[in-house]
């Protein structure tokens, strides 16, 4: 199947790809606000956006840090707990978590709940 044409059916995630024919099923754990604050100290992050629906959403690596702040940090959820909506902007949040890959950058996948 083109990967192109692949859609997220359901969350958490299983799987993660790319269009380019990228495929991991290695997640690890749960990131909290602290967590990604110190890996995009450390370096650029890969943020990935998933949406029941919708293919990933791969934002650029140079884009890491402005999309943390405009989109990402205030629509995080801490992991492990249960979240409202209605609580963050726009109705809508995102639980984070890191992938295992041997890629350059470390990739953070962002699961949209709204």
């Amino acid at each position: 199947m083109d990967a192109a044409l692949r859609i997220v059916t359901h969350l958490p995630l299983q799987e993660l790809w790319g269009d380019n024919g990228f495929t991991t099923t290695s997640r690890g754990r749960w990131l909290s606000h602290d967590d990604i604050a110190i890996s995009l100290r450390a370096g650029p992050v890969q943020f990935v956006v998933v949406d029941i629906g919708v293919s990933p959403g791969w934002i650029p690596v140079n884009d890491c840090y402005e999309f943390w702040k405009r989109e990402a940090k205030a629509h995080l959820a801490p992991p492990g707990e249960t979240a409202q909506v209605d609580e963050f902007p726009d109705c809508y949040c995102y639980f984070a978590s890191e992938w295992q890959t041997g890629t350059e950058h470390p990739i953070v996948v962002l699961e949209k709940h709204h």
